[in-house]
């Protein structure tokens, strides 16, 4: 069993890390694989609702940012946990930028995640 953890925060290895890995902690306690990202480190755009996830299957058409490799981890996790801090009243704008584009190509693709568990810090 394998658990993606995805720090939305920009500032790496600040307090959104620190909780995802506080929990860690406690699933390799208990043999499970976990494996952070940290969006800081990493580009990843804006959908732009082009829909052409429909026809790509599992991958976004926007290639030059790092959204296709950290969905493809998303896709193999057994599970998944977004860590975000709040800024003005929501997620951070990177990590909304990763769920936004997520949940378009699995909705054009009849749900890709549906067997996945999503924690939301």
């Amino acid at each position: 069993m394998k658990v993606l953890g995805i720090n939305g925060s920009p500032r790496k290895d600040g307090n959104t890390a620190i909780i995802i890995r506080t929990i860690f902690k406690e699933l390799t306690k208990e043999g499970i694989d976990t494996e952070l990202i940290q969006l800081s480190d990493i580009t990843i755009k804006g959908c732009i609702a082009c829909r052409g996830c429909a026809a790509n299957k599992k991958q976004c058409v926007i290639t030059d940012d790092d959204f296709n490799d950290c969905f493809a981890k998303m896709l193999e996790a057994d599970g998944i946990i977004l860590g975000s801090p709040v800024y003005s009243a929501d997620v951070t704008s990177q990590i909304k930028a990763l769920i936004d584009r997520a949940a378009i190509i699995s909705s054009a693709n009849k749900g890709l995640f549906k067997h996945k568990k999503l924690v939301l810090q």
